[in-house]
């Protein structure tokens, strides 16, 4: 799942599919018992964006190079 950093806007910019992404995350730990565990919107992002800072940023042509 890809995200924006809109610096004019000061905001994150998700996919049209990301909540709906999200809701079946937590509807699979519901049917598994762990409904206690649901994933949280923003601490997604947050998680994620935690991640992603600790590696250098790349251009979006290089990231297929990634792969």
């Amino acid at each position: 799942m890809r995200f924006i950093i809109d610096t004019n806007l000061e905001r994150v910019i998700v996919p049209d599919s990301f909540f709906n992404q999200i809701d079946k995350m937590n509807q699979v730990l519901v049917e598994n018992g762990a409904g206690d565990k649901k994933i949280d919107y923003v601490q997604y992002i947050k998680d994620a964006m935690a991640k992603a800072i600790e590696n250098a940023p790349v251009r979006k042509g290089d990231v297929k190079s990634l792969k």
